[in-house]
């Protein structure tokens, strides 16, 4: 098993935002300033990334590529693949493209704190900024699938929009499960009893 910290990667799913800084201050001017996190928020988790074959880091083509039961330790999500290709913007900063491909698995929590787990041959991860408006989505496609508390929600695309917080579904298909957990004690009427004689009914005398 190989491990491999390339925090580039860490983005996938998280909507992180990376500062290209210096922090050691190697070439940087006097007097000039750092972007470094606020002293009151604590440090964010690292990211894990595991394959069980291979990491090819292409630096001409700013490309890195996980091959072999790839799996993504995140403090967001958790993702499992069989491949994961990165694109990874040249001087560092926020990747724009992150594709996993074969039984992909992920993971996540959304923004009301529910679990949910998506499914699918193949998820695309998108982000990019215009006009000032930050747009990113991850994208399910072969089978994909998604399940959490409420019920098991499928269709031939799922699109998530992690900027918006929506979920969109081509040709949907859904099944909503019940909450056992809501249904009280006193919901369903107990049987009625039909074997016993009414108080107003007497016993008849002994001849």
């Amino acid at each position: 098993m190989k491990q491999f910290g390339l925090m580039a990667i860490a983005v996938l799913c998280s909507g992180l935002v990376y500062a290209q800084t210096d922090v050691t201050g190697q070439g940087s001017s006097p007097g000039a300033t750092t972007n470094l996190p606020d002293a009151t928020t604590p440090p964010r988790a690292p990211t894990r990334i595991d394959s069980d074959q291979s990491a090819d880091f292409d630096l001409n083509g700013h490309q890195a590529i996980y091959r072999g039961h790839v799996r993504v330790d995140d403090p967001e999500m958790k993702l499992t693949c069989a491949l994961l290709v990165a694109d990874v913007p040249q001087g560092g900063g926020h990747p724009n493209r992150i594709v996993a491909e074969t039984n992909v698995v992920i993971d996540f929590t959304d923004a009301k704190g529910q679990t949910n787990h998506a499914t699918g041959d193949k998820a695309v991860y998108s982000y990019n900024v215009e006009n000032g408006v930050t747009n990113e989505t991850v994208t399910l496609t072969g089978n994909p699938q998604m399940e959490n508390a409420q019920g098991t929600q499928a269709g031939d695309v799922i699109v998530w929009d992690r900027a918006n917080n929506k979920l969109h579904f081509d040709n949907p298909h859904m099944v909503f499960r019940q909450n056992l957990n809501s249904l009280s004690a006193g919901t369903n009427p107990p049987p009625v009893k039909t074997n016993f004689l009414p108080a107003t009914v007497e016993k008849p005398a002994s001849p």
